[in-house]
């Protein structure tokens, strides 16, 4: 009888220990559902509110982490009246929480243009507003309105 007992216990132990980590794997992948998939190439620009154009691209890369990104991006900021032209190449991760997706870049290296220290990495909050479609702001030396559109052809 308390080889029973014991077999009994050992079984109920196993299930309850077994119980968190199927758990946290149903939690895991619930969040991978609910984050969107915003993997892929991607095309962006602001409004700068002045006489400069800025756009650019981007790429986007699953990691391990449920609704974080790696990213590489290029900028691309011109103002004729000044006769300046910006070409910047900049690392980035993207983290999505919710309906906020987050884009944090670090200056990589200028590849037209004199680097400067009045040029900040360019920054993003955005929203998805449609599986091709996000829309934000560019948080970099100022705040501006901004979106980014998926790339023609891209797969994501």
């Amino acid at each position: 009888m308390s080889g029973l007992r014991v077999f009994v216990a050992a079984a109920a132990g196993l299930a309850l220990t077994s119980a968190p980590a199927s758990a946290r794997q149903d939690d895991a992948a619930e969040a991978a559902e609910a984050a969107p998939d915003i993997a892929g190439n991607w095309m962006f620009e602001a409004d700068l509110r002045q006489a400069c154009s800025f756009g650019g691209q981007a790429r986007l890369m699953p990691t391990d982490t449920p609704g974080t990104y790696d990213c590489e991006l290029t900028a691309r900021q011109h103002c004729p009246t000044i006769d300046t032209t910006y070409v910047v190449a900049q690392s980035c991760t993207v983290s999505v929480e919710g309906e906020d997706i987050m884009v944090r870049s670090r200056i990589e290296t200028f590849l037209e243009g004199e680097p400067t220290a009045f040029y900040t990495p360019d920054s993003f909050q955005l929203r998805l507003d449609s599986p091709s479609l996000m829309s934000g702001l560019l948080l970099g030396a100022d705040i501006y309105e901004a979106e980014w559109r998926r790339a023609d052809g891209a797969i994501s």
